[in-house]
C-alpha cells in the first residue's frame, strides 16, 4: 500500500484530476444504477397514484356538493313514481273501473254497441287492459265521454278512433256509430321471494318422518 501511495504521489496533476475524475464517475453511475434508478421509479409510481387519487378526490368533492340537488332530484322522482303507481289500477279495481266507463259513456248520451275487455298485454311492471268498444251517438257526446274518460284518476286512454255509418235519428238528430278502443293499465306486483332453503328444509322433515 505504501509503494502504491509512493507511486501515486508520482503521478502528474493532469493525470491525477482525470483519475479522480473517474473514481467519481463511476462512484455515482453505480449510486444511480444501484439506488436512485429504483427510487426514481417507485417515486414515478407514487406521484401517477397521488395524482389519480387526487382526481378521485376531486370528483368526490363535486359529487358531495351537488349531493343535496341529488337527493332532492331522487325524492322527486320517487314522488312521481309513487303517483303514477296510484294511478294504476289493480286487479281488484278493473272491474269498477270498466264499469265506470261505461257509465260515463251512458251518462254522455251514448249508446253502447259493444264493450269488450280483450285479452291484457304484460310488459316490465304494468299490464295493458285494452277493451273495444262501439258506441251510437253524435260528435258532442262522444267529446263529453273522451274528456271524462281523461279526467278519471285511474289511466285510461282512448285511441283508434273511427266515425262510421251515420244516422239520422226520428228526432232530427246525426247519430254516428264510433269505434274506438279504451286502455287500462294494472300494477303487476311481485310475488315475494320465498326464504331460500325453507321449502327444501320442510320437504327433507317430511322424508325423515
Amino acid at each position: 500500500m505504501a509503494t502504491s501511495l509512493a507511486d501515486l504521489s508520482k503521478v502528474p496533476p493532469k493525470q491525477k484530476f482525470v483519475l479522480v475524475l473517474l473514481v467519481c464517475v463511476m462512484i455515482c453511475a453505480g449510486y444511480y444504477y444501484l439506488f436512485y434508478n429504483e427510487t426514481a421509479v417507485m417515486i414515478t409510481k407514487q406521484e401517477a397514484a397521488l395524482a389519480s387519487l387526487n382526481s378521485k378526490i376531486k370528483e368526490q368533492e363535486v359529487i358531495a356538493r351537488n349531493l343535496p340537488s341529488f337527493q332532492a332530484e331522487v325524492r322527486r322522482l320517487e314522488e312521481q313514481l309513487g303517483v303514477l303507481l296510484e294511478q294504476l289500477p289493480n286487479s281488484a279495481e278493473i272491474p269498477n273501473l270498466l264499469r265506470n266507463v261505461s257509465d260515463l259513456g251512458k251518462e254522455s248520451g251514448l249508446e253502447f254497441l259493444r264493450f269488450a275487455p280483450k285479452e291484457e298485454s304484460r310488459k316490465e311492471f304494468y299490464a295493458e287492459i285494452p277493451v273495444a268498444i262501439s258506441v251510437l251517438g253524435d260528435h258532442h257526446s262522444f267529446a263529453l265521454f273522451a274528456d271524462k274518460v281523461a279526467h278519471l284518476p285511474r289511466i285510461v286512454n282512448i285511441s283508434n278512433i273511427d266515425f262510421l255509418s251515420p244516422k239520422t235519428s226520428p228526432e232530427g238528430n246525426v247519430q254516428v256509430n264510433i269505434t274506438c278502443t279504451a286502455t287500462t293499465y294494472r300494477f303487476l306486483e311481485q310475488p315475494p321471494k320465498a326464504p331460500e332453503g325453507g321449502g327444501n328444509k320442510d320437504a327433507d322433515k317430511g322424508k325423515t318422518k
